[in-house]
């Protein structure tokens, strides 16, 4: 694997405040393994390795090498490994679609995929990539989401919950479906993105609330990509959620099919870490952005 720095406003290379946060690195991930890309969902681990999962069912890892201040420098010690079904077999055709990944409180992974929309528990690291997953139950009315637009975001609550956004099961009032999962109990809510955007992931800052990654798709692979902060204190049961900006990606930036986000919590403030999916395709790019959210500004 290669990781190949470039600078996010190519016309100033000097800038570091986009929005509300401070751009720290940015990176072309590049591989000649053909397992590698498609990456849609981000974590870290108990490990402190970053893992994610791809639109064709394998997981990744990597170890973060950083400076004194936290500035990505390289990623290192890949490895990639298929995700396994409950009876240890590859996940493949509809079961393969991973696209939302989330540490729970205990250190597992869980994972959501469309296709078969569903939400699998993985073991904690280091047993992750050999293990078997055990289904998380989930609201009946998922099985109706769009193939292609179900479960998107997924989020481990301070609590214990899980928060689950849709990205196309859309309500009347264009806002989009999403759950409050704990155990086996499920409570309706809907988040509302910017006009054209649908939320690509969601990850929870340590004081409660939620980061929101939306992304918007124009003809000719125009993507655009922004970030919302949602109060914590606002995810209740029937809530319609919306996000206030902190962040947008689109032209003359650099900017992709921003899908996965995580974020670290730091000394000076929280670490995001966003990644795009390339759909495998050659004619898009893996991008790894890194901000800094400063304990002053949240």
């Amino acid at each position: 694997m290669d990781s190949i720095p470039f600078e996010l406003d190519p016309k100033n290379p000097e800038r570091k405040q986009f929005g509300s946060l401070t751009f720290m690195r940015a990176f072309q991930l590049e591989s000649r393994d053909k397992r590698f890309g498609g990456l849609s969902g981000m974590s870290f681990g108990t490990d402190g390795k970053l893992y994610a999962v791809s639109d064709r069912g394998y997981w990744l890892s990597a170890k973060m090498v950083s400076d004194a201040d936290g500035a990505l420098l390289d990623l290192v010690d890949w490895r990639i490994a298929p995700m396994l079904t409950p009876a240890k077999t590859p996940v493949s055709g509809s079961l393969a679609d991973a696209e939302a990944l989330t540490r729970a409180r205990d250190g597992s992974f869980l994972v959501a995929f469309e296709g078969r929309h569903r939400i699998w528990r993985y073991e904690p690291p280091p047993r992750t990539f050999e293990s078997t997953p055990t289904p998380i139950a989930l609201p009946a009315k998922i099985s109706r989401a769009p193939s292609n637009g179900g479960l998107e975001g997924l989020a481990s609550l301070p609590d214990g919950r899980l928060l689950a956004l849709t990205e196309e099961f859309a309500n009347p009032d264009g806002s989009f479906k999403g759950w409050l999962i704990d155990g086996g109990n499920f409570a309706e809510l809907a988040y509302l993105p910017a006009k054209g955007f649908h939320v690509a992931d969601c990850a929870v800052l340590q004081d409660g609330d939620i980061l929101v990654l939306e992304r918007r798709y124009a003809s000719f692979g125009i993507f655009s990509a922004r970030l919302t902060i949602v109060d914590g204190k606002s995810i209740q049961p029937g809530a319609k959620l919306s996000g206030r900006e902190l962040l947008r990606i689109e032209q003359p930036l650099v900017v992709e099919n921003f899908e996965g986000l995580a974020v670290l919590q730091t000394r000076k403030g929280a670490m995001i870490y966003l990644v795009s999916d390339d759909n495998y395709s050659p004619f898009q790019q893996t991008l790894l952005l890194q901000f800094l959210l400063p304990n002053t500004v949240h």
